[in-house]
């Protein structure tokens, strides 16, 4: 009776022991989409409307919290299509600070690492 009892007892704490692992989820990455309008030129504030959308699911992920130049938005891993619309406040190459409204927008990019996926993105003045 107590080598079952140990038995079980044994057996038990094998179960708890491996069911308390930290589990980490594979399927959702962050990304940093950084807009850039060239190297004379210093992006301070944008203010924009991010879609960036799953090809093979569809799904669209909306945002608008930039910080700087750079949006970090967490989804799921995989190939993205991103349209990023808004307006952005510049300073240029003489120094002056300027104010313009802009499209940014690819049609594939891979955002498919675990951890922290990178992208740039061009601007596109449409003034």
């Amino acid at each position: 009776m107590r080598h079952l009892i140990a038995t079980i007892l044994f057996l038990l704490s094998v179960v708890i022991l491996t069911s308390c692992h930290q589990e980490e989820n594979d399927v959702f990455a962050t990304a940093l989409v950084t807009v850039s309008a060239g190297e004379e030129t210093i992006i301070s504030q944008v203010q924009a409307q991010a879609r960036l959308t799953n090809v093979n699911t569809r799904q669209v992920t909306s945002s608008a919290d930039f910080n700087g130049a750079t949006l970090q938005v967490e989804l799921l891993r995989g190939a993205y299509q991103i349209n990023i619309e808004g307006v952005v406040t510049y300073q240029d190459a003489a120094g002056i600070v300027r104010m313009r409204q802009f499209r940014a927008q690819t049609d594939y990019v891979e955002l498919q690492q675990k951890g922290v996926n990178t992208t740039t993105l061009t601007v596109i003045f449409l003034d």
